[in-house]
Protein backbone atom coordinates (compact mmCIF):
# COMPACT_ATOMS: atom_id res chain seq x y z
CA UNK A 1 0.00 0.00 0.00
CA UNK A 2 1.03 3.50 -1.06
CA UNK A 3 0.84 6.33 1.18
CA UNK A 4 0.35 9.89 0.27
CA UNK A 5 3.43 12.23 0.28
CA UNK A 6 3.27 15.76 1.86
CA UNK A 7 3.67 18.21 -0.93
CA UNK A 8 6.51 19.69 0.99
CA UNK A 9 8.75 16.88 0.75
CA UNK A 10 7.95 15.47 -3.17
CA UNK A 11 11.27 16.31 -3.74
CA UNK A 12 13.14 13.81 -1.22
CA UNK A 13 11.57 10.96 -3.72
CA UNK A 14 13.93 12.05 -6.25
CA UNK A 15 16.42 14.14 -4.32
CA UNK A 16 19.01 10.94 -2.65
CA UNK A 17 21.71 12.07 -5.52
CA UNK A 18 25.36 12.94 -4.15
CA UNK A 19 25.39 15.99 -1.78
CA UNK A 20 28.10 18.27 -2.93
CA UNK A 21 29.60 21.64 -1.79
CA UNK A 22 29.73 24.00 -4.44
CA UNK A 23 32.46 26.20 -3.73
CA UNK A 24 33.03 29.53 -5.73
CA UNK A 25 35.23 32.85 -5.41
CA UNK A 26 34.83 36.65 -6.36
CA UNK A 27 37.75 39.19 -5.68
CA UNK A 28 39.03 37.63 -2.64
CA UNK A 29 35.90 36.53 -1.31
CA UNK A 30 35.26 32.46 -1.56
CA UNK A 31 32.58 30.36 0.39
CA UNK A 32 31.06 27.09 0.17
CA UNK A 33 28.12 25.60 0.84
CA UNK A 34 25.95 22.42 0.57
CA UNK A 35 23.66 21.76 -2.00
CA UNK A 36 21.51 18.63 -3.01
CA UNK A 37 19.71 19.80 -6.04
CA UNK A 38 22.23 19.11 -8.95
CA UNK A 39 21.69 17.22 -12.10
CA UNK A 40 23.63 15.85 -15.40
CA UNK A 41 21.88 18.31 -18.11
CA UNK A 42 23.92 17.46 -21.21
CA UNK A 43 26.60 14.80 -22.55
CA UNK A 44 27.61 17.41 -25.21
CA UNK A 45 28.79 19.53 -24.08
CA UNK A 46 29.48 18.37 -20.51
CA UNK A 47 26.51 20.49 -18.71
CA UNK A 48 25.23 20.39 -15.01
CA UNK A 49 23.03 22.21 -13.08
CA UNK A 50 22.66 23.35 -9.93
CA UNK A 51 19.97 25.12 -8.11
CA UNK A 52 20.61 27.68 -5.13
CA UNK A 53 18.33 29.67 -3.78
CA UNK A 54 18.94 33.84 -4.21
CA UNK A 55 19.36 34.41 -0.68
CA UNK A 56 22.67 32.30 -0.43
CA UNK A 57 25.89 34.16 -0.20
CA UNK A 58 27.25 31.37 -2.71
CA UNK A 59 24.83 32.66 -4.96
CA UNK A 60 25.82 36.17 -5.15
CA UNK A 61 29.43 34.75 -5.88
CA UNK A 62 28.42 32.70 -8.81
CA UNK A 63 26.68 35.10 -10.43
CA UNK A 64 29.63 37.77 -10.16
CA UNK A 65 32.23 35.29 -10.49
CA UNK A 66 30.51 33.05 -13.83
CA UNK A 67 31.89 29.86 -12.25
CA UNK A 68 31.61 27.44 -9.71
CA UNK A 69 32.95 24.20 -8.32
CA UNK A 70 31.06 21.20 -7.03
CA UNK A 71 32.90 18.61 -4.66
CA UNK A 72 31.89 15.52 -3.85
CA UNK A 73 32.15 14.91 -0.25
CA UNK A 74 32.04 10.86 1.33
CA UNK A 75 30.69 9.71 4.37
CA UNK A 76 33.30 10.52 6.81
CA UNK A 77 32.52 14.46 5.69
CA UNK A 78 28.81 14.05 6.80
CA UNK A 79 28.94 16.00 9.87
CA UNK A 80 30.86 19.12 8.15
CA UNK A 81 28.49 18.62 5.06
CA UNK A 82 25.87 19.74 7.35
CA UNK A 83 27.47 22.37 9.28
CA UNK A 84 28.21 23.87 5.61
CA UNK A 85 24.26 23.71 5.19
CA UNK A 86 23.33 25.51 8.23
CA UNK A 87 26.20 28.18 8.74
CA UNK A 88 26.14 31.18 5.89
CA UNK A 89 29.30 32.30 4.55
CA UNK A 90 28.20 35.52 5.26
CA UNK A 91 28.04 35.86 8.42
CA UNK A 92 31.06 34.02 8.91
CA UNK A 93 34.88 34.53 8.36
CA UNK A 94 36.17 31.59 6.68
CA UNK A 95 33.53 29.07 6.36
CA UNK A 96 36.48 26.42 5.50
CA UNK A 97 38.18 26.80 8.18
CA UNK A 98 35.17 26.73 10.56
CA UNK A 99 34.21 23.22 8.69
CA UNK A 100 37.95 21.96 9.07
CA UNK A 101 38.24 21.85 5.27
CA UNK A 102 41.02 22.70 3.30
CA UNK A 103 41.09 24.72 0.23
CA UNK A 104 43.08 23.80 -3.26
CA UNK A 105 43.72 26.11 -6.16
CA UNK A 106 41.60 24.66 -8.96
CA UNK A 107 42.86 24.06 -12.81
CA UNK A 108 40.84 26.27 -14.31
CA UNK A 109 38.65 28.01 -12.54
CA UNK A 110 38.84 30.43 -9.42
CA UNK A 111 36.48 28.99 -7.18
CA UNK A 112 38.47 26.61 -4.49
CA UNK A 113 38.22 23.33 -4.74
CA UNK A 114 37.96 21.06 -1.47
CA UNK A 115 40.89 18.61 -0.55
CA UNK A 116 39.06 16.24 1.25
CA UNK A 117 35.99 15.71 -1.48
CA UNK A 118 36.62 12.43 -3.01
CA UNK A 119 35.64 14.26 -6.60
CA UNK A 120 35.16 17.59 -7.98
CA UNK A 121 33.40 19.25 -11.10
CA UNK A 122 35.01 22.47 -12.47
CA UNK A 123 32.34 24.18 -14.15
CA UNK A 124 32.70 27.93 -16.07
CA UNK A 125 28.25 29.40 -15.72
CA UNK A 126 26.78 29.11 -19.54
CA UNK A 127 23.18 30.30 -18.11
CA UNK A 128 21.71 31.21 -14.84
CA UNK A 129 17.61 30.45 -14.96
CA UNK A 130 15.52 32.13 -12.83
CA UNK A 131 12.59 28.88 -11.66
CA UNK A 132 9.92 29.56 -8.73
CA UNK A 133 12.69 30.55 -5.88
CA UNK A 134 15.57 29.21 -6.89
CA UNK A 135 18.37 29.79 -10.05
CA UNK A 136 19.66 27.25 -11.52
CA UNK A 137 23.11 27.42 -12.68
CA UNK A 138 24.07 25.98 -15.49
CA UNK A 139 27.72 25.33 -15.85
CA UNK A 140 29.80 23.99 -18.49
CA UNK A 141 32.09 20.83 -16.67
CA UNK A 142 35.89 22.42 -17.52
CA UNK A 143 37.76 20.12 -15.29
CA UNK A 144 37.11 17.07 -13.68
CA UNK A 145 39.09 15.32 -10.75
CA UNK A 146 38.06 12.10 -8.82
CA UNK A 147 40.31 9.63 -6.05
CA UNK A 148 41.34 6.48 -8.05
CA UNK A 149 40.57 4.23 -5.01
CA UNK A 150 36.59 5.88 -5.44
CA UNK A 151 35.97 6.09 -9.17
CA UNK A 152 36.99 4.45 -12.08
CA UNK A 153 34.79 5.73 -14.93
CA UNK A 154 32.10 4.61 -12.20
CA UNK A 155 31.93 4.80 -8.35
CA UNK A 156 33.27 1.59 -7.04
CA UNK A 157 31.41 1.65 -3.50
CA UNK A 158 34.35 -0.79 -2.50
CA UNK A 159 35.37 1.11 0.99
CA UNK A 160 32.92 2.85 3.37
CA UNK A 161 34.84 5.64 3.22
CA UNK A 162 35.40 6.44 -0.57
CA UNK A 163 31.67 6.39 -1.02
CA UNK A 164 29.59 9.27 -2.22
CA UNK A 165 27.95 10.99 0.64
CA UNK A 166 23.56 11.25 -0.32
CA UNK A 167 21.10 13.67 1.06
CA UNK A 168 18.10 11.63 2.01
CA UNK A 169 16.09 14.75 3.30
CA UNK A 170 16.57 16.95 6.15
CA UNK A 171 19.15 15.46 8.47
CA UNK A 172 19.20 12.13 6.87
CA UNK A 173 22.14 10.88 4.83
CA UNK A 174 23.32 8.17 3.24
CA UNK A 175 25.82 5.79 1.20
CA UNK A 176 25.26 3.48 -1.46
CA UNK A 177 25.38 -0.52 -0.90
CA UNK A 178 27.13 -2.59 -3.90
CA UNK A 179 27.41 -1.59 -7.27
CA UNK A 180 25.57 -4.09 -9.26
CA UNK A 181 25.62 -4.13 -13.27
CA UNK A 182 22.84 -4.84 -15.70
CA UNK A 183 23.30 -6.86 -18.70
CA UNK A 184 22.61 -6.00 -22.19
CA UNK A 185 19.91 -7.88 -24.08
CA UNK A 186 21.91 -10.84 -25.68
CA UNK A 187 24.87 -10.48 -23.63
CA UNK A 188 26.50 -13.36 -21.52
CA UNK A 189 24.21 -14.49 -18.75
CA UNK A 190 20.73 -13.99 -20.32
Amino acid sequence: MKRDVPMSKTHRLINDGPVVLVTAAYKGRMNLMTAAWTTPISSRPKLVGVAIHPGRFTHDLIKRSGEFALNIPGRPLAEKVRLCGSVSGENVEDKFELAGLTPVEAKHVRAPLIEECLGHLECAVVDAIELGDHTLFVGEVVAAQAEEEAFDDYWLLEDEDTKPLHHLGGNFYGVLGKRIEVKERGEEGE
